[in-house]
C-alpha cells in the first residue's frame, strides 16, 4: 500500500505543557485533500484529534491550517506523501488544529 506520512500538532493548552507532533501513517490518494486526511485520521486511527471543516469548497475558511510551514485551506489542498500540519499562526489554540478566529490575534 502506497502511504503519506503527516505530523500533526497536537496541543490541549488545558493540560499540555507544549506542543508535540504526532506522527500518523495512511493511504496516500493524491485526489484527496488534506480535509480528507484528517477526517481519515480522525475516524480510523485516533478519535481524539481536534480539526474543523464546513464548506468542503473552500469558501468559509473554516479548515485553515498551515501545511509544510504555509496556510492553506485543508478541504482545497490535495494531499502529499510527506504533511506537516499545524494550526494557523497568529490565533490562539483552543485544541490541536482548532484556532480561535475570533479572540485576539497573537
Amino acid at each position: 500500500m502506497d502511504e503519506s506520512v503527516v505530523f500533526v500538532m497536537r496541543f490541549n493548552p488545558g493540560s499540555d505543557a507544549t506542543p508535540v507532533f504526532q506522527k500518523y501513517l495512511i493511504p496516500y490518494d493524491p485526489q484527496k485533500t488534506v480535509l480528507d486526511t484528517l477526517q481519515y485520521i480522525y475516524e480510523h486511527v485516533d478519535r481524539s484529534l481536534a480539526f474543523r471543516g464546513a464548506c468542503q469548497s473552500g469558501v468559509c475558511g473554516v479548515c485553515g491550517v498551515k501545511l509544510n510551514g504555509k496556510p492553506c485551506l485543508a478541504c482545497a489542498t490535495y494531499m502529499a506523501r510527506k504533511m506537516k500540519i499545524e494550526p494557523l499562526s497568529g490565533h490562539k489554540v483552543i485544541r490541536d488544529l482548532v484556532v480561535d478566529y475570533n479572540g485576539e490575534k497573537r
